[in-house]
């Protein structure tokens, strides 16, 4: 072997030759773009060992947390809850009251309109004032000088006040130092800013100074609805009301006087509700009644009239009777039908002429109409006419509290004509004009089917459109005449639909704000601030440490895992063991990773320096030398090489000089008698020159010969981001593993270096992952100790008399460095 001599070679056909029996170069890579992995979803494995890796982070989050939370306890007072239950007498129900009466809550407000009214400020403003909720003393013990405090809100000027007594006088001052009045104690105090104060010279005691904050009721009002929670199931009748304070007793003095309140309006609005549609129930009544009389005449004068021709009516009526003819059931629908149209268009017009003459378009008036209350058309009119009605109920409800100078009630007034000189006629026009085409269609369809009833006499048919339409008008009359008696009952005998069930009581201790929530509170935000900032400083690590960074981010498979050594004693032993099983694992993984059909020659490369690139190549030469392989270790570093120092062997001549042409490959060639089957080929001499020599055609034809020679040749190269050595010995062998150490290799020149090796025909075989605490993640890549090869004693021989097992252990140093 080492006297043969080596043939020339073209640079071209050596650089193709280790591929022809193997993939095409183009089909050669560390990664695909169409081999691109799945996106997948976090990885929980992978944050538990980032929280362990930062748990000294974590840990000292904790206490910090602790402390903040027990700092917090002295400024963020306790809060008391206070709860009330309002029972909700009607229109809650599954069945919304039915069957108790025309007039039920759910008519007049629904459960959500309950609601809306309990954070009104129809019903907080009162209890503000009431209560005197607009002045809040600094010291809770200065509460009693306020009992009798009011405002005047046309003159109050809010803000912070600072009372000062001195000697039987005070001075009240608006912070920030600004004088306000003087006087002597006992007198009124505050007028010229708006307040109603004259408390008692004992009710100061020995107080120097009392600092108070007053705002206008209306703010006092909206901070107290904010703290006001509502709670109503679906199908319940129960209302549950919240409320929450630094002040137990305060707090239920409030929610009492809340539910008071709402209880004396809800009463008050529902009888006004009820008067409402008693009055609006009347006049349809009345309407209906003048209807039924006007239909109940027609009929009479046209029986008057035709009176005098009997044989006549006898003659066509059997005929009608006998008649069964589509054209005269159309005939008959289409001409009562045009009939009504006309009716109701007339008395629309009529109704719409009287409101352009300055009469306003009521809305019984309108509803009066049977084609408005039935017709989908009339959709948008009846809403207008609802509006209407609800724009007139909410001024009357303004009027009783506010006067006509009062801007809500002009703006009321302003909505209210806008809806009845513009939006109201605008609807019923719009709707009139929808009647007359109805009208105008129906009576096209008249004319064609008249000429095919000429038969029919009109009397018969003008006789039964009164008929119906007077049955029509005493059905109207009837149910509405039921339903005004109804509602008239129902306004003598209204009662509220709510009613106060529970009252609020005073908690005796707080329900929020306690101080072990508050510090538990912090410790679990500090603890979430620390996985968070440990999940984020994982996140951010530029080195490599996870499995998935290496086959998700770039797309190669993992070759093996090589556990870090550490610890004495047993501990060592069963790591060592570790180690000895991931280079079987490795050397099974690389040799069904290359071409079976031609011998193993493989470049061992990583991004950067110190991955262990050179421990991976030795330890794998061994690995294959000691599965009775013949092995060929070339360091290929011809920077920084020193397996020669790792296997105690002259470093000169080596690969340098074979390549210059200065010496044989039997100079080079140095078998190993420490390791059977394993030679090795230094890197020779350091020239600054000697990069270049890799690009030669004799570092092809070296390889060639060698795996001609030798069942595995294994190149150990610079790193990556040496330089052009690494993808030139990648090159020459064909196949490459890049080394990976967890902690030291970046992954983004891994990255970028990988992307460089994607355009070369290099078959990436794969990542051997080196420095692995086998745990977190990286726990299923161990192997079971338990299982691990031992030599059997001599004592404990088989009876069949077979020798002993032999050492499955490699020889040889192993580490990480």
């Amino acid at each position: 072997m080492s006297g043969q001599q080596i043939q020339p070679v073209q640079p071209r056909d050596a650089a193709l030759e280790p591929y022809q029996e193997g993939d095409p170069p183009g089909d050669w890579g560390g990664s695909s773009a169409d081999a691109a992995p799945e996106p997948k979803g976090p990885n929980l494995r992978r944050y538990l060992a980032a929280v362990n890796r930062f748990k000294w982070l974590v840990l000292l989050l904790l206490p910090i947390g602790g402390a903040a939370g027990y700092a917090a306890t002295r400024f963020i007072e306790p809060e008391y809850e206070v709860q009330a239950t309002i029972l909700l007498e009607q229109g809650t129900g599954v069945n919304n009251g039915a069957g108790r009466g025309p007039i039920q809550a759910a008519e007049l407000l629904q459960a959500s309109g309950w609601q809306d009214l309990l954070r009104s400020y129809a019903i907080a403003d009162p209890v503000v004032m009431g209560l005197g909720l607009f002045v809040t003393p600094v010291a809770d013990a200065d509460s009693v000088l306020f009992r009798q405090f009011r405002v005047d809100q046309t003159r109050l000027r809010p803000g912070d006040y600072k009372l000062t007594i001195a000697g039987g006088r005070y001075v009240l001052s608006l912070k920030p130092g600004i004088e306000v009045e003087k006087g002597a104690v006992g007198d009124s105090i505050g007028r010229p800013v708006g307040f109603q104060w004259q408390p008692a010279s004992t009710d100061f005691g020995r107080r120097a100074t009392v600092e108070f904050n007053v705002q206008t009721p209306r703010e006092a009002s909206r901070a107290l609805i904010k703290k006001l929670s509502l709670s109503l199931q679906t199908g319940s009748s129960f209302l549950f009301l919240r409320m929450t304070g630094p002040n137990a007793q305060r707090s239920a003095a409030t929610l009492n006087a809340w539910v008071e309140q709402f209880v004396t309006v809800a009463t008050q609005y529902k009888k006004q509700n009820v008067v409402q549609v008693a009055g609006i129930l009347e006049g349809q009544r009345e309407y209906a009644a003048q209807e039924l009389a006007g239909a109940e005449s027609a009929l009479e004068s046209f029986r008057v009239r035709t009176v005098t021709e009997p044989s006549e009516r006898q003659t066509i009526t059997p005929g009608i009777e006998m008649t069964n003819s589509p054209v005269f059931e159309n005939y008959f629908r289409d001409k009562i039908l045009s009939d009504n149209y006309r009716r109701d268009r007339e008395a629309l017009e009529r109704i719409l002429q009287s409101g352009r003459s300055g009469t306003p378009i009521t809305r019984e008036a309108v509803l009066s109409v049977p084609a408005v209350n039935a017709d989908p058309a009339a959709d948008n009119l009846r809403k207008a006419l609802e509006e209407q009605a609800a724009r007139e109920f909410e001024l009357r409800r303004l009027r009783e509290t506010y006067t006509d100078e009062y801007q809500r009630v002009k703006d009321a007034q302003a909505a209210l004509a806008g809806l009845r000189d513009s939006v109201v006629p605008r609807a019923l026009n719009a709707y009139l004009g929808e009647l007359r085409l109805r009208e105008q269609t129906l009576n096209a369809t008249i004319d064609q089917s008249s000429r095919d009833l000429k038969g029919i006499p009109s009397r018969t048919i003008e006789e039964q459109r009164l008929k119906r339409q007077v049955d029509v008008a005493a059905r109207v009359y009837e149910s509405l005449n039921m339903k005004a008696a109804e509602a008239k009952l129902a306004e003598a005998s209204t009662v509220p639909d709510v009613s106060i069930l529970d009252a609020a009581v005073p908690p005796l201790a707080p329900t929020r704000n306690t101080a072990p929530m508050i510090i538990l509170g912090a410790i679990g935000g500090a603890l979430a601030l620390g996985i968070a900032l440990a999940i984020l400083l994982d996140q951010v690590d530029k080195r490599f440490r996870y499995p998935e960074q290496v086959t998700d981010d770039l797309g190669l498979f993992v070759l093996g895992v090589v556990p870090v050594i550490g610890g004495k004693g047993r501990r060592k032993a069963e790591q060592a063991a570790q180690v000895v099983e991931a280079f079987r694992t490795i050397r099974m993984n690389v040799r069904y990773a290359a071409d079976p059909s031609r011998p193993l020659a493989m470049t061992i490369t990583s991004p950067g320096p110190n991955d262990g690139k050179s421990l991976i190549s030795s330890n794998l030469a061994l690995s294959f030398a000691e599965s009775g392989l013949r092995t060929l270790l070339i360091d290929g570093d011809i920077r920084r090489g020193e397996l020669a120092k790792t296997f105690n062997i002259h470093s000169r001549p080596g690969l340098v000089e074979y390549l210059e042409g200065t010496a044989l490959i039997a100079e080079v060639l140095n078998p190993l008698t420490s390791h059977a089957n394993l030679t090795l080929m230094p890197a020779g001499v350091r020239r600054r020159r000697a990069p270049e020599l890799l690009a030669t055609p004799r570092l092809s034809q070296l390889l060639n010969q060698m795996t001609s020679e030798f069942d595995v040749v294994i190149v150990d190269s610079p790193p990556l981001g040496a330089g052009y050595d690494a993808y030139a010995l990648a090159t020459a062998t064909g196949n490459m593993a890049l080394v990976m150490r967890a902690g030291v290799t970046d992954r983004k020149m891994a990255a970028a270096k990988m992307a460089t090796v994607d355009t070369l025909p290099i078959r990436v075989m794969g990542a051997v992952l080196n420095g692995i605490k086998m745990t977190g993640v990286y726990q299923y890549y161990s192997y079971y100790q338990d299982y691990a090869a031992t030599d059997e004693e001599q004592s404990e021989r088989l009876p069949s008399g077979r020798g002993a097992a032999r050492p499955a252990a490699l020889s040889g140093g192993i580490g990480n460095e």
